[in-house]
């Protein structure tokens, strides 16, 4: 049996994901809430406005895990997640490459000459951080795309398809971005 730390008791992860009562949102939380190494939050400061920063949440690996146990548990009652629909593609590294050779992304020109120089991107910079959202925000104008001609993909599964993709990219592709984070 698979247990987590619960305070003072021992809970089966069963009953933890029975508590979300099949939400894939509620889980997710509940993994950022149990877990801090899950809590992927960064804040992004506004080019407009110096003192204007947000909160960016990406819980990509929490959103992993959600969609891995709706994967491996379908057809149970612990793998149904009603708003599965709701998860983001999940940011990290590969798939922008991927959208990058697809032509979906561009990069300044500043910032594509260090990721080919395969220079670190600091975690938390403003590059890392508008990396992240821009692949999010791809591979859900891609879902929309498909949904427009009736083909019903979810975000999560946009990025499965683009992240196994990137295995397969030739040797002279343009190589992805570095960084050093526990996130991705």
């Amino acid at each position: 049996m698979i247990a987590i730390a619960d305070r003072e008791d021992r809970t089966p992860f069963s009953s933890f994901i029975a508590r979300s009562g099949g939400s894939a949102v509620a889980l997710v939380r509940a993994i950022v809430a149990a877990f801090p190494s899950f809590n992927d939050v960064s804040r992004w400061a506004s080019p407009s406005s110096v003192d204007e920063t947000h909160e960016i949440r990406f819980y990509k690996r929490a959103q992993i895990l959600v969609s891995d146990l709706a994967g491996s548990l379908s057809g149970t009652p612990l793998g149904a997640f009603d708003d599965r629909h709701r998860l983001t593609a999940f940011a990290d590294y590969k798939v922008p490459q991927v959208l990058r050779q697809l032509g979906v992304l561009h990069y300044r020109v500043d910032l594509a000459d260090r990721i080919r120089r395969r220079k670190l991107i600091p975690a938390g910079s403003s590059a890392e951080i508008e990396l992240r959202p821009a692949t999010i925000w791809a591979c859900e104008l891609t879902r929309q795309g498909l949904a427009a001609g009736g083909r019903m993909m979810t975000a999560s599964e946009i990025d499965w398809l683009l992240w196994n993709a990137g295995q397969d990219l030739p040797s002279d592709a343009e190589p992805y971005h570095r960084t050093i984070t526990p996130f991705y």
